[in-house]
């Protein structure tokens, strides 16, 4: 949230870290402020102190000030923190006014057109004659593939209803089979599937569990089946 609020992130890589994906950032941050452009986060390199006289003279100061913290207690210990705070930060005052940051102009959700669904999978077999099942593409075997389509089935499902002549509507048809039989012997997991679907919060889902299966299970824990075990237990 921190780093939401700062607008300084990897888009990318915060993308990866929330449970649903890029429509997370969207739900973090306020309704009124959607436009605002997250800012790419500023770190500063070996070759930016180099380029950088005043920047190599700050942090040339900043490394004196952090032996003489060793040597003060006190009302002294408390000023030099501060002044190494604040030295801190003109760090990146200072790289960004001679380097700055590109910054997109927009941000949006991708529109692009999506490419195939194609999908190969063959058994190889090791020296010892042990056979091992090999996949590439959009395979229901890669457990990181089931996960994506987890996250968007019913939307997916939607929107290829009808939509015979389309690879998603035999993905969805596929995958719904195979969400039966994987999880016929688990009915806890087969109702964390159907509330994450209809939207409930990790919290709500830690209490309905409870008063159905009198499992109690943390919010955590509820967020690492959904994103990790149930879909590799499915692509298994």
């Amino acid at each position: 949230m921190a780093t939401i609020t700062k607008r300084e992130t990897s888009y990318e890589g915060l993308v990866g870290q929330l449970e649903n994906g890029e429509d997370g950032i969207y739900n973090l941050i306020a309704e009124n402020t959607k436009n605002i452009i997250l800012q790419p986060k500023v770190s500063i390199t070996k070759q930016d102190i180099e380029d950088i006289p005043f920047l190599k003279q700050l942090r040339d100061s900043i490394t004196r000030w952090e032996e003489l913290q060793k040597r003060v207690s006190g009302r002294d210990a408390f000023i030099v923190k501060r002044s190494l705070i604040e030295m801190r930060k003109d760090q990146y005052i200072i790289k960004n006014a001679f380097k700055p940051p590109i910054v997109f102009s927009q941000l949006t959700h991708n529109t692009a057109s999506p490419p195939p669904l194609d999908s190969e999978e063959w058994i190889e077999y090791d020296d010892a004659g042990n056979a091992c099942v090999k996949y590439s593409g959009i395979s229901l075997l890669d457990p990181q593939i089931v996960a994506e389509i987890l996250q968007v089935f019913p939307g997916l499902k939607a929107h290829s209803k009808g939509q015979y002549e389309k690879d998603s509507w035999y993905i969805v048809q596929d995958f719904e089979k195979l969400l039966d039989a994987a999880l016929a012997q688990y009915p806890m997991y087969r109702r964390i599937i159907q509330y994450k679907m209809d939207k409930y919060t990790n919290a709500e889902i830690q209490d309905f569990l409870q008063k159905e299966f009198h499992f109690t299970h943390s919010a955590e824990y509820i967020s690492s089946l959904w994103r990790n075990k149930i879909p590799k237990l499915i692509a298994q």
